[in-house]
């Protein structure tokens, strides 16, 4: 950075942001550059009308002091006294150099009338109110040059020797000093637009940002209610299975296990019908299907008809094909709720299989006025699994016991004829010792015989 724009930076502090920081330049610029326009009629002062010094001396320290409040961050004030005290240096000067009841110098307006430019240039679009109030009382300044000729007429300066009537020095310099305010006014404009429109990119790429950012967010916010809400399903189904597991566990009675298992599904998803139903083979190899426990049914529809057979309706298809039928759109008067109000059709029925180990141990219909969710439906088939298992065991059990029984009659069985032969072998055993007894004494009857015959 060169000495120029270290001294246009002067007093912009790391606090200053955005426009602010601009407006403190834009002054700082125009300080500058009054700075040297002080200096020049300093200089002119010192060389041709000493009496005068006083007067650009004045502006070159209200410009120094433009650069020390900005660096101080007295930013209004030293916008102010940007605007006023080089106008009052130029109106005063030129009203010292303007002999008595003659008319200011066309040098002294054009130089105050670029002074009027000052504050459209220091001011943002904003400060309307400072802008227009600072133009006003600069155009009262410039008409105060006419009443000031006539007090502040210096006698001691040869108006004729130093300003010729029809010199025109005064007019160039002006007109430069115009062209120089111009110049820098376009510049700034310039810049400004520029800024603007770096200003309005990066905003629009912020907002897009912002928007990307806020879809991300929004998506994050989705998943974590997604998560939250699937952990929460999770749970849910957790803990249903496993107060289903306690159920199953607790009760020993066939009957009482279906019930239960109808009444636990109904209030656990709020159904308002469940029918189990459970198979059986007979001995010939014939299946079938058997309502073994209803819930919230009207019973007229099975008073007659508790057996279902393969392939038979919606129930003994599932039975077959060992896939759940889920229905949305039921018939007209397919599965009737009853209330206190009367008859409706239900808007929900799903027919799910009892299946484990590739074999189906019954089928389950459930009915609703409400669709269930897909957890549910995912729960519903889980519960059908461990009901299946469970069914599988508890006759795998009562085979068991009809074996043990079975076996202990046998064995009892086999006991009591254990008894009967070792009773009928003491008993033979007693028959030949008494048969041998006999035989002995025959023996000895047919050896006493014989001895008597030989003699």
């Amino acid at each position: 950075m060169n000495l120029i724009q270290q001294i246009f930076k002067i007093g912009v502090t790391p606090q200053l942001k955005g426009i602010m920081k601009e407006k403190v330049i834009t002054s700082n610029q125009f300080a500058f550059f009054m700075l040297f326009f002080h200096i020049f009629y300093l200089v002119l002062s010192i060389i041709r009308a000493p009496s005068l010094i006083q007067w650009p001396l004045l502006g070159v320290l209200g410009n120094l002091v433009v650069l020390a409040f900005n660096h101080l961050q007295l930013f209004q004030l030293s916008r102010v006294i940007l605007c006023i005290v080089p106008m009052s240096v130029v109106v005063v000067y030129n009203s010292y150099i303007t002999p008595a009841d003659a008319i200011p110098r066309m040098t002294g307006f054009l130089i105050g009338l670029v002074h009027l430019l000052i504050p459209f240039l220091i001011f943002d679009v904003k400060e309307k109110i400072s802008q227009w109030t600072m133009f006003f009382l600069l155009s009262t300044v410039i008409v105060l040059m006419f009443p000031l000729g006539d007090l502040l007429v210096d006698p001691l300066i040869n108006y004729d020797v130093m300003y010729s009537p029809k010199s025109k020095r005064g007019v160039y310099i002006a007109l430069a000093g115009l062209a120089i305010l111009l110049f820098l006014m376009q510049k700034e404009r310039l810049r400004y637009r520029e800024e603007s429109e770096r200003l309005n990119k990066e905003s629009i790429e912020r907002n897009k940002d912002l928007k990307v950012s806020e879809q991300e967010l929004r998506d994050a916010l989705k998943q974590v209610q997604r998560t939250k809400t699937e952990d929460a399903e999770r749970a849910w189904t957790t803990q249903n299975i496993s107060d289903f597991n306690d159920l199953t566990r607790s009760l020993e009675d066939f009957e009482d296990l279906i019930d239960h298992s109808a009444s636990f599904l109904a209030n656990v998803l709020m159904l308002n019908q469940v029918a189990i139903f459970n198979r059986i083979e007979e001995a010939g190899g014939r299946e079938y299907l058997r309502r073994q426990s209803v819930y919230a049914y009207d019973r007229k529809k099975y008073l007659d008809n508790n057996i279902v057979e393969k392939g038979e309706g919606l129930v003994g298809q599932c039975f077959i094909e060992r896939k759940p039928i889920i229905i949305k759109d039921v018939p007209q008067g397919y599965v009737n709720i009853s209330s206190g109000l009367g008859d409706a059709t239900a808007t929900f029925v799903a027919i799910y299989p009892l299946l484990a180990y590739d074999k189906v141990e019954g089928v389950i219909e459930i009915a609703s006025f409400k669709p269930l969710e897909d957890y549910q439906l995912e729960f519903l088939k889980r519960i059908c699994e461990s009901l299946a298992i469970t069914i599988l065991n508890k006759i795998a059990g009562e085979q068991l016991k009809g074996l043990l029984k079975t076996s202990q009659e046998q064995a009892e069985q086999m006991r009591s004829q254990e008894e009967e032969m070792r009773q009928n072998l003491e008993e033979m055993t007693a028959t030949q010792e008494e048969m041998s007894r006999k035989e002995e004494e025959y023996q000895k009857e047919i050896t006493r015989l014989r001895a008597l015959l030989d003699h």
